[in-house]
Formats: structure tokens, C-alpha cells, sequence
């Protein structure tokens, strides 16, 4: 017989003083609703006591194993680390974990993120049958199977390229990050699988420079050429981005700001947010969406956050609106922590080319480190038009100086993150350490 989630803690952990704490994981469906009602009532119930409570979110791509491991690694390394280091705990200090999982499996775009192929080996077969069989469920019941059939097509002709964007189009929802109302349109998607026939530009050469008529296949050519024989996946990588951005936001401010909201509520301990890739905006929706009046959370650590650089801004350039989760800034007592990395290849290269709108054809930065678009990742290229501070990752036992909260720090990872999974290290264990501990 197949597992049941379990009421109770998942596992107990150890602390370096000797301390045995639970471990729970609480996990939800694609529109928010909890999955394990009596595991989040039994965290509830069994608050009294901890001094510090560890909130996690997984990145996409990761199922139930890969998410627990995920978790694991990181919170061992943690407790490893304070132990080596001869780490002072604070007095009384007894931490409680709560893992957060949700369906992010989607066709993967991130080579560098755990996740399946989509075809392949017969395991890659059945998670890209069981992911088109998740994007097929978004559409009507009498546009499944002609979608099945477009996306089992080897090479789509530009009129079936265009048949399979409208459809992907109709079930977008609106950004609520930053830059963009409206959800991406059919021609969006069409731009953004054009950029997918050559590979990106490489945004490092100095002097790189946005040049009329130049910048890859959609403006050498057209879009149209670059459509008329295009690889079905190639359409379908950026809709899934889309797809797990409105997905970890309704995960985030359906279910996990009800969870959040009582932890604040039952409970006086200090409350820290983690989160990883899309993992970021489950924590951060679930913080938007709390009620007012309740006490503040202590601290969040966003790693690699695959959300917009934007999303904390005060005024998003262009637009004179406030980033999503600019508010946040106000509902947190540290100042929020943010990594980012060039050798993300996930977030400084390839993110922005899934969520760029048609008119934005042929955009690039002007210089070598620039953002290279306005729909850029915060974990590529860190938080811009934040009034953010930028502070350099550092080796266990050298100190931060964060700051006061109300603000966002930007920490620049590049010399030990070295793409969008790694973001379990000695340098982010101490990483969170540092913040969790801040006062």
C-alpha cells in the first residue's frame, strides 16, 4: 500500500547542543488547497515550547523525494555547521521545521534544477506524459486532445505554432510581480519559443548593445521564420513558467498564509521564511496575503529567487505601480535577504527570454552586468529600484552587517552559487544562520 502523509512531525533533527526537533512537512495542491489538514493541525497543537520556527518552500521541479532531500541537506549542513563552528545557541533556543511542498513538476527549462527530461528514458516519458497531462487539465474538456496531438508533434508549422499558443494563452493568469498587468498573450509565448531556436546571447560580452534589426533569430528574420518548424517543447518551456509563477502564488496566498497567519497567531516564536526558485514567491504570496494586526515575521532568506527584480520596488520604472511585494518589506523585522549569481544560468540568462512580451523583441543590456531586460530575475541579477543594498556573499564566520529592516539586502553569490540548485553550501547555511540570528 502507498504511503500516507504522516500526522506528525516527517522526522526529528538534533541540534549541535543536543536538542531533538521535529520536522514536519505540510504539503498542498496546485490551487492552495492543504493536502494534510491533520499534519497542519498537529503543528499547530504542539507549538508551545519552540523558540524558533523554520518555515521552507521548495523551487519547481522537485517531487515529494527530491523536495524532502532538498530540505534535509540544507538543514543538516545548518546544524553541521553551527557545530564545527562552536556556534552559541540563543538561550532557551528549541527550533521547529516545517517543510512546505506543492506540484511544481514542469517541463524542465532549468537544466540545472532537479526535474525530468521530457522525453527520453521511460521515467522522462511518464513525467512529460503526466506534465502534459497537468497543463491539458487547465483547458476545456473539448481542447485536450487537440492539444495532446500539437504537443506530440515533432515540428509544428507556423499555423499550428500559433493553434498551441492561443491555447497555452487562454489559461495565463496576470503578473503581480512588477512590470505587466495583463498575463503573457499568444504572441508573447510565440516571441519567447523563437528566442528558444538559437541559444541565448551571451549577456557577458562587454559592450553588448541593444541594436535595431539585431539580437537573435526573431529579429534576424522574423518571428515567423523561426516558427515555421518549431519543436512543440520550445512553446511550452515558457508556459510553464508562467504556469508555476500564478501556481506558487496561489499555493502561497491560498493556503500557506493561513498556515503562517496561525503560527503568528499561537505562537510568540520567531519566525523565519525560506525559499528557493519559485519556492521565494510561495513564501513571499503567503506574507502579502496576511491579514493586518499581526505581529511581524523575524526574517526571510529568498534563494535564488526566480520572482521579478522588481518585486519590492516602491515605483516599478515604466509603470508607477509597486512591486508586489514591496508591502512585505514592512511585515518582516530584518531586512529581507535576497541571493543572486551570474552562474545561475536558470535566472541571468534564460528567465527573462520566458517572460518577455513581443514588443520587447531584440532587448539586451547596455553593458556588461546590466540587467538585460526589464522582466529580469531578482536571482540573476539581484533587486533593482528597491533602494536596495548590495553586499557580497561571505565565508562562514565572517560577519554581516544587515542593517535595519524595512528594506531589502541583495547579496551577490556568484563566487560560491554556482547555478540555480546550489544553493546548499557553507556559504548559505551561514547565510542563513546570519539573518535568522540578527537582531
Amino acid at each position: 500500500m502507498p504511503s500516507l502523509i504522516p500526522v506528525g512531525p516527517y522526522k526529528q533533527f538534533t541540534t549541535a547542543e543536543g536538542t531533538v526537533f521535529p520536522y514536519y512537512i505540510v504539503p498542498f495542491d496546485k490551487n492552495g488547497t492543504c493536502e494534510g489538514p491533520l499534519t497542519r493541525q498537529h503543528v499547530l497543537d504542539h507549538l508551545d515550547g519552540h523558540s524558533d520556527i523554520f518555515l521552507f518552500s521548495h523551487g519547481w521541479n522537485n517531487d515529494w523525494e527530491a523536495a524532502s532531500e532538498r530540505y534535509a541537506s540544507f538543514v543538516n549542513g545548518y546544524i553541521e555547521q553551527r557545530r564545527q563552528l562552536g556556534l552559541p545557541a540563543p538561550a532557551g533556543y528549541r527550533p521547529l521545521l516545517i517543510g512546505i511542498f506543492w506540484p511544481s513538476q514542469a517541463l524542465t527549462w532549468f537544466d540545472s534544477e532537479t526535474g525530468p527530461g521530457f522525453a527520453g528514458a521511460s521515467d522522462d516519458v511518464e513525467s512529460g506524459r503526466q506534465q502534459m497531462a497537468d497543463i491539458a487539465a487547465m483547458l476545456a474538456p473539448e481542447q485536450r486532445e487537440r492539444f495532446h496531438a500539437l504537443s506530440q508533434t515533432p515540428a509544428l508549422s507556423e499555423a499550428e505554432s500559433r493553434e498551441l499558443a492561443d491555447l497555452l494563452a487562454s489559461v495565463l493568469s496576470p503578473d503581480d510581480e512588477g512590470h505587466d498587468d495583463a498575463p503573457a498573450s499568444a504572441d508573447d509565448l510565440l516571441a519567447a519559443a523563437a528566442s528558444l531556436t538559437e541559444a541565448p546571447p551571451d549577456f557577458d560580452d562587454v559592450g553588448a548593445v541593444a541594436t535595431p534589426g539585431a539580437g537573435g533569430p526573431a529579429a534576424a528574420g522574423g518571428i515567423g521564420d523561426a516558427l515555421k518548424k518549431l519543436d512543440p517543447r520550445n512553446l511550452i518551456k515558457p508556459f510553464t513558467v508562467w504556469q508555476m509563477k500564478d501556481r506558487s502564488g496561489k499555493v502561497g496566498s491560498r493556503g500557506v498564509s493561513q498556515l503562517l497567519a496561525e503560527l503568528l497567531r499561537r505562537s510568540q516564536a520567531r519566525i523565519h521564511l525560506l525559499g528557493h526558485s519559485f519556492g521565494c514567491k510561495v513564501v513571499m504570496s503567503a506574507t502579502a496575503s496576511l491579514p493586518d494586526g499581526l505581529r511581524k515575521v523575524h526574517s526571510a532568506l529568498l534563494l535564488q529567487p526566480a520572482m521579478s527584480q522588481y518585486a519590492f520596488a516602491a515605483q516599478v520604472p515604466e509603470t508607477g505601480r509597486t512591486g508586489g511585494y514591496h508591502r512585505n518589506l514592512q511585515r518582516i523585522e530584518r531586512p529581507v535577504v535576497a541571493t543572486f549569481s551570474g552562474r545561475d544560468i536558470a535566472l541571468s540568462k534564460t528567465f527573462h527570454l520566458a517572460l518577455r512580451r513581443d514588443h520587447d523583441i531584440g532587448e539586451q543590456p547596455l553593458a556588461a552586468g546590466d540587467s538585460p531586460s526589464k522582466y529580469a530575475a531578482l536571482g540573476g541579477y539581484g533587486p533593482q529600484d528597491s533602494g536596495q543594498t548590495l553586499v557580497d556573499i561571505k565565508d562562514p564566520a565572517s560577519a554581516y552587517d544587515f542593517g535595519p529592516g524595512g528594506r531589502i539586502v541583495g547579496v551577490r553569490g556568484t563566487r560560491t552559487i554556482s547555478g540555480h540548485g546550489d544553493i546548499s553550501n557553507a556559504s548559505t547555511w551561514w547565510l542563513a544562520h546570519s539573518i535568522a540570528s540578527s537582531r
